[in-house]
């Protein structure tokens, strides 16, 4: 039924959302391993692992951003009054952090590692960062996001439209994505693919899919035959990809694989790694996105008040954590393998809580919060302590 009721909001993508930062977290803290430590240690095959297989959190942030806007707006009547909210509000929210964090980063940095030979000179480059989301290279993904939500009235007046599109969004997305990949790599040697929202369409529509025939989809993952026909398969895809994906970068990093690139047929070593990539981006943010509806279901009152709260407060994570982690670098970046590697735990588990209180102080006692970390959901804007 189609009204402008907004739709109830869902515990599992706070959920999903909580899992996602956490797997970017683990990213960001082992990429230092993975830069430092001897190829021939014991230990690195595991930092590998764990900063490749967890590059699935920005993906799946940017697949749960088009599931919330399809949810939303889809089942809503679009006119221009609700199209000029979205855009006050999302640009508003989004825009404004996005700007602010840039700045903040493109200063430390310009402080800590480069010395420009003058103000207008670092102001221009400041610019040229800031519009292709290199400010600091996490920032992509907000970068990526207002495209998303930029496009997003076209993708929803096109997928009201079409009924070919809506149930062949899948595959729609995974083509048309495969199409810029080609395109790319052979007529525009665009080299900031990362920064363009056609490296992440499929993601888009995936989340599109989902976000229309969301509650049919629930309703047939309760079924025996759907679990087998459709997500063990899906389980099973994941972990073959997330070897495949592991195993292809551990080969590249200890740089072997240039000699077995020679034995693969041309077509598949020129497209490997992107394969790879957005192959286990797109299965690891599905098998989340299902997971946190498990978990949803099984997590205890107090687990789930946890990773609610990581959830909601995620987006301001993301933008501040690096700023802690270059600290904690700073701090300690060499010693005895035993320090080290202990080092890199405990500046994972003290840059995500740190980040928390921060973002969660913020949320809590500054005024017009969002200009810092955008608007935080409104279930969560009360003390833990009360929503029992």
């Amino acid at each position: 039924m189609k009204n402008n009721q907004k739709r109830i909001s869902l515990d599992e993508i706070q959920l999903a959302r909580a899992f996602a930062i956490l797997a970017v977290l683990v990213v960001h803290s082992t990429s230092s391993g993975v830069t430092s430590i001897p190829t021939d240690s014991f230990l690195f095959p595991l930092y590998n692992f764990l900063n490749i297989a967890g590059k699935l959190g920005t993906p799946t942030f940017i697949m749960l951003s088009s599931f919330v806007l399809f949810y939303n707006y889809y089942p809503r009547v679009a006119n221009w009054i609700i199209m000029k909210k979205f855009y006050i509000k999302r640009l508003k929210f989004i825009l404004v952090p996005y700007i602010l964090f840039s700045v903040i980063y493109f200063s430390v940095k310009w402080y800590m590692y480069y010395d420009y030979p003058s103000l207008a000179f670092a102001l221009n480059k400041f610019l040229t960062l800031l519009a292709l989301g290199k400010a600091h290279p996490h920032l992509y993904f907000v970068f990526i996001s207002v495209q998303l939500y930029v496009l997003f009235p076209l993708l929803l007046i096109m997928f009201k439209k079409s009924s070919f599109l809506r149930k062949n969004a899948i595959w729609i997305g995974i083509l048309l994505q495969w199409i810029w990949v080609i395109l790319n790599k052979n007529y525009f040697h665009i080299t900031l693919k990362g920064s363009i929202s056609l490296s992440y369409i499929s993601f888009y529509f995936v989340g599109a899919y989902l976000g229309i025939y969301y509650f049919e989809i629930r309703e047939k993952i309760k079924a025996q035959s759907y679990k087998e026909k459709v997500l063990l398969p899906l389980f099973i895809g994941y972990g073959a990809i997330v070897i495949l994906y592991t195993g292809f970068m551990y080969l590249v990093r200890i740089n072997v694989y240039p000699n077995v690139a020679e034995q693969l047929p041309q077509i598949v070593s020129r497209y490997l790694y992107e394969f790879t990539w957005a192959t286990n981006a797109l299965f690891a943010g599905l098998v989340l996105f299902y997971l946190a509806h498990i978990a949803n279901k099984r997590f205890g009152n107090r687990t789930k008040i946890v990773f609610m709260e990581i959830g909601a407060t995620s987006f301001g994570i993301y933008l501040i954590h690096p700023l802690f982690l270059m600290l904690f670098r700073g701090i300690l970046s060499a010693g005895s393998p035993f320090l080290y590697h202990s080092w890199q735990v405990l500046t994972f588990i003290l840059v995500g809580m740190i980040s928390w209180l921060v973002v969660r102080f913020i949320f809590r006692y500054i005024p017009h919060y969002w200009v810092i970390f955008g608007k935080l959901p409104e279930q969560q804007k009360l003390p833990l302590k009360n929503k029992r």
